[in-house]
């Protein structure tokens, strides 16, 4: 379906250009590892609504989600639009909250309440989950480019996460947040281009709704409401504890800016996400129940869109993994410095060496995320696998620790709730029973995140009356 297309390669470059030149500009500003983390918390609102918008619409789900509106229909629209209901709640009840702690990672907030050993089972499980956005949403640009571009996988590594890495190791959150609010308009213009392309091809509204099948358009339909229900629930919990999502509210002026940003960016990315689904769609009706779900997006952006706007597309589809891999790179790399090298390896270094360290941090991120994509290449589950992990155990500890002080007293309760979540649901994902295996995601008999995550806050409730109770009991003693 690329075959015959000219693409501008001047176009690509150019973006390519701007997106390493913004790094360049910002490099003057990163003078410490604050800087480098959170963009010296002075942030201002759109900024912050548009990097929150860019960094949920991403490669994964641009790619991803259209091949589940193939396979599954309007029901995809839940696998990715839960997450902004999540992310319009926590802008009014976690955000805030949590910038007047002053905290920079996630990890760091469970050590300063509880003590190093939660620190760092918190770590683990954050970086489990943000290693598999950024491995798949390498996945998402390495899948588009070699099949268009004709470049090899190691080519497509090399290049795309070359450019990133190199833009977040000269200016940090500050390059990140610049770049996401460059790549969000790229991406509204790119998708919807396509999604316009497609509907002329398919003979307008009417010619699409002869040829369409009208189980695509239940929203609640093939994959069935237990399915969606845990989409809905994957994306509530996983936006509770996403550290790299998070940190661009530690990144805002005040609690204020950082409430705004998120709830404008939620709003803003919960209408997009329509998009998608409705991409899938109309691919499927375009080109036949046939078609590979995987394939719906880039036959249909290349098949309708033609050589006028497939430069505009190849773009699109870089600013949409570039945003997201940008981040979650940062936010690994502000762990790897702050809550392992700073706390545990070098408390003493210099302001300067952990500045220095932090950048090599982020070549490093990028190269174990890229090994984690070759060996794991299925884009969707490759998304949740660590997301389920990190929604059942530290999603709920994190959110019960923010609005219930009592949670705060209750150390073993905080540990134990991690460590049981995370391990249920690890369980859970390998041996579950599996009803079908789709193009991008699997689809569960009972999908693990709703036996991992009522389990934990079932132990977080419980065990905290009783530690809470039993403290208090030996105090008066």
């Amino acid at each position: 379906m690329t075959e015959g297309l000219q693409l501008s390669w001047w176009l690509i470059g150019a973006y390519l250009a701007l997106m390493l030149g913004v790094g360049v500009w910002f490099r003057r500003r990163v003078r410490s590892v604050e800087d480098m983390a959170v963009a010296g918390r002075h942030s201002g609102v759109w900024l912050i609504a548009f990097s929150v918008a860019a960094t949920w619409i991403n490669g994964t789900t641009l790619i991803g989600i259209s091949a589940l509106g193939a396979d599954f229909g309007l029901d995809a629209y839940w696998s990715g639009g839960s997450f902004m209901l999540g992310t319009i709640w926590i802008a009014y009840f976690i955000i805030p909250r949590l910038w007047e702690t002053g905290v920079i990672t996630i990890p760091e907030l469970f050590g300063r309440c509880f003590g190093p050993r939660h620190r760092i089972v918190s770590l683990l499980l954050v970086i489990l989950r943000d290693m598999g956005v950024t491995a798949g949403t390498i996945g998402a640009l390495t899948l588009v480019t070699t099949a268009v571009l004709g470049i090899s996988v190691a080519e497509s590594l090399l290049l795309w996460l070359g450019v990133t890495s190199v833009y977040v190791f000269l200016g940090g959150m500050w390059a990140v947040m610049a770049t996401d609010a460059i790549q969000f308009f790229i991406i509204l213009a790119g998708s919807i281009a396509v999604l316009v392309a497609g509907l002329a091809a398919a003979g307008g509204l009417g010619g699409l709704s002869a040829g369409l099948d009208p189980a695509l358009i239940d929203i609640f339909g093939r994959a069935g409401v237990t399915q969606v229900m845990a989409w809905i629930v994957i994306g509530l919990a996983i936006t509770g504890a996403y550290q790299g999502l998070i940190q661009r509210g530690f990144a805002a002026k005040s609690a204020d800016v950082a409430r705004r940003g998120f709830l404008y960016g939620g709003v803003i990315a919960s209408i997009w996400y329509m998009t998608p689904p409705l991409i899938g769609i109309v691919a499927r009706t375009v080109y036949g129940p046939d078609l590979p779900a995987e394939d719906a997006f880039v036959t249909l952006a290349f098949g309708a869109a033609g050589n006028e706007l497939a430069s505009l597309v190849v773009v699109c589809v870089l600013a949409a993994s570039m945003s997201t891999l940008s981040s979650t790179i940062n936010t690994i790399a502000s762990n790897f410095t702050l809550d392992l090298y700073a706390r545990f390896i070098a408390p003493t270094a210099s302001a300067v060496r952990q500045l220095w360290v932090y950048r090599l941090n982020v070549l490093l991120v990028g190269a174990l995320a890229a090994a984690l994509y070759l060996a794991l290449p299925l884009l969707i589950e490759l998304f949740w696998i660590g997301g389920r992990i990190m929604g059942a155990s530290v999603a709920p500890a994190l959110i019960g620790i923010v609005l219930f002080p009592s949670l705060r007293q209750a150390p073993r309760t905080v540990m134990a709730a991690m460590l049981i979540g995370a391990t249920v649901q690890a369980v859970w994902q390998t041996f579950g029973a599996i009803r079908e295996v789709g193009a991008v995601v699997i689809i569960w008999e009972l999908d693990p995140i709703l036996v991992g995550l009522p389990l934990t806050i079932l132990i977080l409730w419980i065990g905290a009356r009783l530690e809470t109770r039993t403290g208090g009991r030996n105090a008066a003693a």
